[in-house]
């Protein structure tokens, strides 16, 4: 494998580590690994690289949100002993998706170019990777307020920890963010 091939696909790495620390989160927390199942996922795109038909940077997150669904599927398919239920296959999906469609949301403009589109996908995933950078605690807070649209409230009692704790959390997370993503683009 070239480095130039893992560069391709290494990227994508923490726009797909958020989308499955989002799901796993809520399900699997302590069963299955995202970093493990993001993994399995680049491994996946990898090996069917020559597959993709796809022109634009949004049909390459698109191709590549779909290898992650069948990862996590194939990965919790493994813990569940019932026997297989499409139900929960798209039920996956549906919640990958749905993180994705937020994160897209925060930054999405209702009247925007092709241009204007490809520049939104890419500072989604830039989005994406830095949330990841964050520190455990600060990642979590923020991940849960502004995806899941946890209040302070439900977050206080949801991580067991005081308002201003978590106010807190969500102060330096942001403030960590916004350092991040300004150095990003200089």
């Amino acid at each position: 494998m070239t480095s130039e091939a893992v560069d391709e696909f290494d990227k994508y790495r923490g726009y797909l580590r958020f989308l499955a620390r989002q799901h796993l989160r809520s399900r699997y927390q302590g069963k299955l690994d995202h970093s493990d199942i993001v993994q399995q996922a680049l491994l996946s795109a990898f090996s069917a690289r020559d597959q993709f038909v796809g022109q634009t940077e949004a049909e390459r997150l698109a191709w590549l949100r779909q290898i992650l669904v069948h990862t996590v599927a194939r990965a919790t398919r493994g813990l569940l002993t019932q026997k297989r239920d499409i139900n929960r296959e798209r039920s996956i999906e549906a919640d990958i998706n749905e993180s994705s469609m937020r994160l897209r949301n925060f930054l999405a403009s209702p009247d925007s170019s092709p241009s204007q589109a490809i520049v939104r996908e890419e500072n989604l995933r830039m989005l994406a990777e830095a949330i990841e950078q964050l520190p455990d605690d600060q990642r979590e807070v923020v991940a849960l307020r502004y995806w899941s649209e946890m209040s302070v409230k439900e977050l206080s009692e949801t991580l067991g920890k005081s308002p201003a704790a978590i106010a807190g959390l969500l102060h330096r997370g942001t403030k960590k963010l916004r350092v991040l993503l300004e150095n990003r683009q200089t």
